[in-house]
């Protein structure tokens, strides 16, 4: 899966990529099938997406484990 994050978040980028996620960060030209953000929502929303769309996931909060789980899911909260 090929995400996207702002700058702030290379730490978190980082971890994820040791998880088998392919880090790119805001900007970069790939289509991404999820952008990462935590202060930049507008920013977030210039990335390319993927042709079948790209998750927007606030990680304010959220630790690598929690981000991992909602990227898998595509989604950030629980439907039920």
């Amino acid at each position: 899966m090929k995400v996207v994050y702002q700058p702030d978040l290379v730490p978190l980028a980082r971890a994820l990529g040791a998880m088998g996620f392919e880090m790119h960060p805001l900007g970069a030209d790939v289509a991404a099938d999820a952008v990462l953000f935590t202060s930049l929502p507008g920013r977030a929303l210039h990335a390319r997406p993927a042709p079948g769309g790209a998750l927007l996931l606030n990680v304010r909060g959220l630790s690598a484990a929690e981000t991992a789980r909602a990227l898998r899911r595509r989604a950030q909260t629980p439907l039920f």
